[in-house]
């Protein structure tokens, strides 16, 4: 499995967000998702109305989901920026000495030359 995403998988991804999303499109927007993704986001929780729950597990209950957040979407207008680096995401934890493991995320963007253009940490 090759560490850089190709094109075609990168224009699937795009065409989910703003075709999909932008008009409304149940189909195209899950077309990139596996039987058994997990989704996380504070969103969940805002939809579902359980402050506690901010994760879904599985295609089905994701396609539920999304179908009600594009119901509830309304004006929301998602664009893609053009593609000059490859985005690509790292989960961690981190163990803080003398405190509490951490979890965090660092989306990494990498050009061409497989060099990492932007970095953004999350945690």
């Amino acid at each position: 499995m090759s560490s850089m995403l190709d094109d075609a998988t990168v224009q699937t991804l795009r065409r989910h967000w703003e075709d999909g999303w932008n008009r409304g499109d149940l189909d195209t927007s899950m077309a990139p998702f596996a039987p058994e993704v997990v989704f996380s986001s504070p969103g969940i929780s805002m939809l579902t109305g359980d402050p506690s729950r901010t994760t879904i597990e599985g295609y089905d209950e994701l396609r539920t989901y999304i179908e009600g957040a594009l119901r509830q979407a309304g004006d929301v207008r998602y664009t893609c920026a053009p593609r000059t680096s490859v985005p690509i995401v790292l989960l961690y934890a981190c163990g803080l000495p003398n405190g509490p493991e951490k979890l965090g995320a660092d989306l990494m963007c990498v050009d061409g030359d497989r060099r990492v253009v932007e970095w953004r940490c999350h945690y």
